[in-house]
């Protein structure tokens, strides 16, 4: 492994990462249209050029609390399994490739207790960065259950 470029950003205090092979784009918050029966973690959707998007909000799904929406707050698209699906950050602040030599694997026992989409850590000095797989974030059923058509 050579390294890998990672968008960094936060959510509520915690540090996290993605590989920018799984950004489509990054847009800034706008208004999102709440829908009826959707998961607590879904605020709803968007539309994206015309494109109707759900919107995941990572810190309900990691039960990091409630997103204060500010100015910085971003949506990271994604494409998973052929669905637009944007997930809800509090601040992007950068890109940065990350040696190899500083990512290390989840341990086996964090990957164990439902947390399958922490793919690696990196380290930048001696802060560490949570690097997610936004593919696992959303199990297959929940993936089919949005059912909304891009």
């Amino acid at each position: 492994m050579e390294g890998i470029q990672v968008v960094v950003f936060t959510l509520n205090d915690e540090v996290c990462g993605v590989e920018t092979t799984q950004v489509k784009e990054i847009v800034k918050y706008e208004s999102i249209t709440k829908m009826p029966d959707m998961p607590k973690f879904i605020d709803g959707v968007i539309s994206l050029r015309g494109t109707v998007v759900p919107v995941v909000n990572l810190n309900k799904r990691f039960g990091l609390g409630e997103t204060e929406i500010t100015k910085k707050t971003k949506i990271i698209i994604n494409d998973i399994e052929g669905k637009l699906i944007g997930f809800i950050v509090n601040d992007v602040s950068e890109i940065i490739k990350i040696p190899a030599q500083d990512i290390e694997n989840t341990p086996d026992l964090i990957k164990e207790t439902h947390n399958s989409y922490l793919k690696n850590v990196g380290r930048r000095g001696e802060e560490l960065i949570s690097i997610l797989d936004f593919s696992a974030i959303l199990t297959d059923n929940e993936i089919k259950s949005l059912n909304i058509r891009n």
